[in-house]
């Protein structure tokens, strides 16, 4: 799969999910909104200083902590969604995958835990962050998608060994899916700050609608690196049957 054929798959995958699934797809909108009224209710919105005094209130780091985990649970019904545009095995909670993704989830939650709490918030710190959690991040692709699918078969250190040879094309796929979405969302909470006041909630409301588009690519960015280096090392994502990892990565690199 070439770096732009896995680019629209990302973006025409992520947003088919959102009209497949719309009330998965509000999940993370719902928890994004209710971070602003957290925002709003410390005073985040009411000046430029004010936002920087409180942008480390413990109340807005520990809702912090719930958003996440409402960001990171659509991987598990993005992932399924996507092998077959399925919206119906999408949402199945199956037992084993289940499972299989709580790991997923609780290892995140761990890295999101010691960027927000015990990386120190300063510039360089957080950009060393960035970094090193984004490269984590490449080498268990394979291990959320697995999990997501029902597939034990991919573990941390088998999604490592299959990711690492893709870690930069990964990285970089990774950035170019993040950007175009990532930029308004920054400049969404820009305008609500130092914006019109009257504007202030219709610009989070959009900005919330706009994160739950960025959850549903971001997941799928994951799925088709995934697919990808599972694709070339002869491996399938789906359990015990016919794999689409292999279909999708082909195509060279």
């Amino acid at each position: 799969m070439t770096f732009w054929n896995a680019f629209k798959a990302t973006y025409s995958g992520g947003t088919a999910f959102l009209v497949a699934c719309p009330l998965l797809a509000m999940v993370p909108v719902v928890f994004e909104l209710l971070q602003h009224v957290v925002e709003v209710k410390i005073g985040m919105y009411d000046s430029i200083a004010a936002a920087k005094a409180v942008e480390h209130h413990p109340l807005r780091m520990a809702f912090g902590m719930v958003k996440i985990a409402a960001l990171t649970v659509p991987i598990y019904w993005v992932t399924r969604f996507l092998p077959h545009r399925d919206a119906r095995f999408a949402a199945t909670l199956d037992p084993l995958a289940v499972r299989l993704f709580a790991g997923v989830l609780v290892f995140d939650l761990m890295m999101a835990a010691l960027q927000l709490f015990v990386v120190p918030q300063t510039g360089a710190a957080l950009a060393i962050g960035f970094v090193v959690g984004q490269g984590i991040g490449c080498l268990v692709a394979a291990w959320g998608a697995a999990a997501s699918l029902g597939n034990r078969a991919i573990g941390p250190r088998a999604s490592i060994a299959l990711m690492a040879r893709h870690v930069p094309w990964t990285f970089a796929f990774s950035l170019a899916v993040m950007l175009p979405l990532m930029i308004p969302h920054y400049a969404l909470g820009a305008l609500a700050l130092v914006g019109p006041k009257p504007l202030m909630w219709p610009v989070l409301v959009v900005d919330s609608l706009l994160v739950g588009w960025l959850t549903a690519v971001l997941a799928a960015g994951s799925y088709y690196v995934a697919a990808r280096a599972a694709g070339k090392a002869g491996v399938d994502l789906m359990p015990d049957r016919v794999g689409t990892a292999s279909v999708l990565a082909t195509g060279g690199a």
